[in-house]
């Protein structure tokens, strides 16, 4: 009972202290403004990189090219001629290029002027007016040209979990979202948790806590404390993005026939399955409290503040492995590698993650994932206990490699 009575005062204080923190407070303000610009960057960069263009030839040209050309570019104006333009001439016309048509033999030429020749790129105009060049070619109608364009392709989806390609694309776009909120909250978490210890120890705050309270005790209660913490970060990030995907949908979903841009939030968000969303949340519980401990145990072993970036590489390593392997997991997920990582304890926290959502995985290899991580975060929480309760205990040096050991095997 007293174990418990320990644990719980310690947990209120280390929760209560650090969400009174003005650097819990400015991280958590920070991430918000940050998932904001991520969602909304898109459309922003739409509006300010668009190619502004004055279309000259006949008006029997210009006037089909224009609602062509409406899809990569956005025509200012368009004129019958014009001769050879000047900055100014642009200038004048607030465009960035001129795009001239002139007939060649039964189809088009163009004839372009650009302040940016990168910002009026051939691939792009021959795209979005192969409609038109058929149509002076073949002088077919404008309805026929299109209807022979438009091939009629029937998809059958074997062994996906997606029905349509749109469908596919929204979930792996929120999978890799998740993936980043995922990687940030544990790894910030975890480090603030080893920040925390080895600012105790250094300023010898721990020995008054150890003195008083079960090393075992404090190093839960600060873990557990940092898991309250990352749970509201999670939800407070993912309901600020949630809420600026309902304003507008990125750029490239505008004219996709997904409806207003609630819709497409609605549509993004239920390509994420229920089982989705539990995988997310029972990975991010083990790799946090695996991450977080050995983060702790380490901040014990630190005398010096300064040695805090030097400490913990040797724990920043398998989460910065395991982010960049889920990240190739989208695109490819059954790809052996990707299957064997996904085992892995602190690997599989992001690897399992991602294959999940982006591929069916049998249930028995999810339960193997899920029984390998709970094991292996047993055998860390019996090491990490150890090594806190060392670490903890030595103060002004810290401990050799032979008691490290010898603290492990007893």
């Amino acid at each position: 009972m007293n174990t418990l009575n320990e644990l719980i005062t310690v947990f209120s204080v280390e929760l209560t202290r650090r969400l009174r923190s003005r650097f819990f407070i400015a991280g958590l303000l920070i991430g918000v403004v940050g998932i904001a610009l991520f969602v909304e960057l898109p459309n922003l960069l739409s509006k300010t990189i668009i190619t502004r263009i004055v279309l000259v030839g006949e008006p029997r040209v210009t006037s089909q090219a224009k609602l062509l050309l409406d899809r990569d570019f956005s025509v200012v104006a368009t004129e019958r001629t014009i001769g050879t333009p000047t900055v100014a001439d642009l200038n004048s016309r607030h465009a960035d290029g001129v795009v001239q048509f002139v007939r060649a033999g039964s189809g088009l030429r163009l004839i372009v002027y650009a302040k940016d020749p990168n910002a009026l790129r051939a691939v792009s105009l021959r795209r979005d007016l192969v409609e038109l060049n058929l149509q002076l070619a073949t002088n077919a109608s404008a309805a026929h040209v299109k209807s022979l364009l438009e091939i009629p392709v029937d998809v059958h989806v074997v062994g996906s979990k997606f029905k349509t390609a749109e469908q596919s694309e929204a979930a792996l776009g929120v999978a890799y979202a998740l993936l980043i909120v995922l990687y940030l909250l544990i790894l910030l978490n975890g480090q603030s948790v080893m920040t925390s210890v080895a600012e105790e120890k250094t300023s010898r705050i721990a020995e008054l806590l150890v003195a008083s309270v079960r090393p075992t005790s404090l190093l839960v209660a600060k873990v557990g404390a940092s898991m309250v913490l990352a749970l509201i970060q999670m939800a407070t990030w993912i309901s600020v993005a949630v809420f600026f995907s309902t304003l507008s949908p990125p750029p490239a979903t505008q004219s996709s026939g997904l409806g207003t841009s609630s819709d497409f939030a609605f549509f993004a968000l239920s390509s994420i399955s229920v089982g989705d969303v539990v995988a997310f949340v029972v990975f991010f519980l083990l790799g946090f409290f695996q991450t977080a401990m050995l983060f702790a145990a380490v901040g014990a072993l630190i005398n010096r503040t300064e040695d805090v970036g030097t400490m913990s590489y040797p724990v920043l390593m398998p989460t910065l492995a395991g982010f960049f392997i889920a990240t190739s997991a989208l695109a490819v997920p059954d790809a052996a590698y990707v299957k064997i990582t996904s085992f892995i304890p602190m690997l599989s926290t992001y690897v399992m993650f991602e294959r999940i959502v982006a591929s069916t995985v049998p249930f028995w290899q999810i339960l193997v994932a899920v029984v390998l991580n709970v094991i292996a975060l047993w055998g860390i929480a019996v090491v990490a206990g150890k090594l806190y309760r060392v670490g903890m205990l030595l103060y002004g040096r810290a401990p050799s490699f032979a008691q490290v050991w010898k603290v492990l095997r007893t």
